[in-house]
């Protein structure tokens, strides 16, 4: 008997013949090709396959590549031989592999995901975000190093400057050797120099004159000013914190708000209220609100830290000043003001 179909040439293909009573079934790649009455030999004897059929006219024998044979004493249903081309053929469907349920990397699991669901205008709001984020840390990172700048030069000036006894004549801030040029970072230091430089302003060559009340106030004056200047540098760029901690969240909750607009437009434009068509777009919407957060939280603890260094800095020159008048007053001042005093 012929099969219905043939084989189609230059293409791997499964053939079984089944034979169950008198009756021979012909399969072509799982599926029925042709039926009819037949009998198989009792295969007890060499066999060949592929050979030439003796007494065929024209006969050349098989031609091609016989990948498996398989012999069964057991006549296999059509069931059981479909199976078995479905899970030999090259688009195999008996057997896949689907993705791993948990991948590592940026771009795998849930949060590759939720990234994968973000939309351009929480992309936007992200990376205002993460630029700001940058910022804030770089800020951190310099007024943190400048701080501990100033301190650690306020701690090398005082101990010099307690050595000489408090004497604000003693220490020449431009040529004194004593003066390294670590000092020369010290907010104590600037307000010696502006307090120092006055007094020797108001001295004659060898002779030393008192100061009355007005002169002291005249220092003081000098030292607030420069006090307020270094509290400036102190809280220099200071404010770009308070924004990645106030605004931060707020840029966050904005892309938020956004995401989750368009998500429930798309939802109502496509007229299919899925959990599956939400649930990605909302929590890629939560993420320019996480990434907010993240931009705000470490600003807070690093904002919290430099001021309280800043307000402890301040307070040693506050305290500073006053000592430095005090004896200054009590060095190098008088009554009349003018009146020299000898050395």
């Amino acid at each position: 008997f012929a099969a219905s179909a043939p084989i189609t040439p230059g293409q791997w293909s499964q053939v079984a013949v089944a034979a169950d009573g008198k009756i021979v079934t012909l399969y072509v790649n799982g599926k029925q090709a042709a039926v009819g009455p037949a009998s198989l030999p009792a295969l007890n004897s060499p066999t060949a396959i592929g050979g030439e059929v003796a007494g065929a006219a024209g006969a050349s024998g098989f031609i091609g590549v016989i990948d498996e044979v398989r012999l069964s004493k057991v006549a296999r249903s059509a069931a059981q031989i479909e199976a078995d081309y479905a899970g030999e053929a090259a688009d195999s469907k008996l057997v896949q592999y689907g993705a791993d349920e948990k991948q590592s990397g940026f771009g795998f699991g849930y949060f590759g995901i939720i990234v994968k669901s973000v939309t351009i205008d929480a992309w936007v709001v992200i990376a205002i975000l993460g630029l700001m984020a940058v910022t804030s840390w770089y800020v951190m990172w310099t007024k943190t190093a400048y701080v501990n700048t100033v301190d650690s030069a306020n701690d090398a000036f005082l101990h010099l400057l307690r050595d000489t006894g408090g004497d604000p004549l003693k220490l020449d801030p431009e040529s004194d050797p004593r003066i390294t040029r670590k000092m020369h970072n010290s907010s104590l230091f600037r307000l010696y120099r502006a307090a120092s430089e006055e007094i020797r302003r108001r001295t004659s060559t060898g002779r030393r004159l008192a100061l009355k009340a007005e002169a002291i106030e005249v220092i003081r004056a000098l030292m607030d000013a420069t006090l307020v200047r270094e509290n400036q540098k102190l809280a220099r760029s200071m404010v770009v914190l308070t924004i990645a901690i106030s605004g931060g969240p707020f840029l966050g909750l904005l892309g938020t708000v956004v995401g989750v607009m368009i998500t429930f437009a798309a939802i109502a434009a496509a007229g299919d209220v899925n959990i599956n068509a939400i649930a990605p777009g909302i929590s890629a919407a939560l993420l320019a609100t996480v990434t907010g957060l993240a931009v705000a939280i470490p600003a807070l603890f690093g904002y919290n830290y430099i001021l309280l260094r800043n307000k402890n800095v301040s307070a040693n020159m506050i305290v500073f000043i006053d000592e430095f008048v005090t004896r200054a007053a009590e060095m190098h001042g008088g009554v009349g003001g003018h009146a020299p005093i000898a050395e």
